[in-house]
């Protein structure tokens, strides 16, 4: 989806430079997951139930504004 695509690709260039390992573990952990999943996080609007990964949906959902 390229929706999913261009947020993703956004946060890589402008997060990960400065993400702690945790975030990039969570990072590593989200391209992993099936695509309805994502959709659902990232636009709508759900979370996933690990602390660490909701943070990163939440930074990534913030970085498109």
């Amino acid at each position: 989806m390229k929706e999913l695509d261009e947020l993703l690709e956004r946060w890589l260039e402008r997060g990960w430079p400065a993400a702690d390992p945790q975030a990039r573990l969570a990072f590593e952990w989200l391209l992993e997951q099936p695509d309805p999943d994502l959709a659902d996080w990232l636009i709508g609007g759900a979370r996933p139930i690990e602390a660490s990964h909701a943070a990163l949906v939440d930074d990534i959902v913030r970085s498109r504004d």
